[in-house]
């Protein structure tokens, strides 16, 4: 590791808030693998990361898990976990597949009437719990915590709602892709203006989704299940674009922050 222990530990102690020990580690190893402080094939050393960060070896083995889950690391038998190494356009190309998915997915649910009562709940809860965040000032760590839980939360319920073993199985696979999951916040080192803006044309797209299906428009809420996710995609290339500068292989590239559940 490249950092003292006494300014890592410091970096993790003025952001905890409420987050769990496993969240902050598993923030601040987002930002390392994209910052390129851990790069691609590297193997991720528990110990090493453990006294870094001043905690236990519990939370960091949590914290990989959750890494591995988003596509950044891969475990290996006996032999811990390594840094994955991806593209620019492996990314994007996968969230023009989940959008795909979801369109899909979303139209399937109405079809077939599986999106009402509680179905219609979990976008309620979802959609207010966004509003609250969007109520306060600034992007703290819990807030991006809070909401890509709620964020997750919406995406799902519409993939569930489809009751399509097939189509349910493609999209965890797809979701694994590095950031790509709906899990996952990713935004430029303009943190508080870039996030809140992200935060807001996200939610003014779900409620529109969700009018949709109230109406019972299927076909509407379709089409703007499949624009949300090409947006999202939009504004990760943008990032890519601006804070990479033309970077090939994301682990090298400097300047990406991510926060997720």
């Amino acid at each position: 590791m490249a950092h003292s222990n006494t300014e890592s530990q410091s970096k993790l102690q003025l952001r905890t808030g409420t987050l769990t020990n496993t969240e902050i580690v598993a923030q601040k190893l987002r930002e390392m693998i994209l910052g390129g402080e851990l790069q691609a094939g590297k193997r991720v050393q528990e110990r090493d990361i453990a006294e870094t960060f001043g905690v236990s070896r519990t939370p960091v083995r949590v914290a990989l898990g959750m890494l591995e889950a988003d596509g950044l690391v891969e475990g290996h038998p006996n032999r811990g976990f390594t840094v994955c190494e991806f593209t620019v356009d492996d990314i994007l190309s996968a969230y023009d597949v989940r959008a795909a998915l979801e369109g899909l997915a979303i139209r399937t649910a109405m079809e077939e009437g599986h999106l009402g009562g509680r179905g219609l709940e979990v976008f309620e809860e979802s959609i207010a719990e966004c509003e609250d965040l969007l109520s306060g000032a600034g992007t703290s760590a819990e807030k991006l915590s809070r909401w890509t839980r709620a964020n997750e939360k919406f995406h799902l319920n519409i993939i569930h709602a489809a009751h399509r073993s097939t189509l349910s199985k493609v999209y965890a696979n797809i979701s694994r892709m590095p950031l790509v999951s709906p899990a996952t916040f990713l935004f430029t080192v303009k943190k508080d203006r870039d996030g809140l803006a992200r935060m807001e044309e996200a939610h003014v797209q779900h409620k529109a989704i969700y009018g949709a299906v109230r109406k019972g428009q299927s076909s509407r809420a379709e089409g703007l299940m499949v624009e949300h996710g090409y947006t999202v995609r939009d504004r990760v290339r943008e990032i890519f674009e601006s804070d990479l500068q033309g970077r090939e292989m994301l682990p090298t590239a400097a300047n990406v922050r991510t926060l997720a559940r």
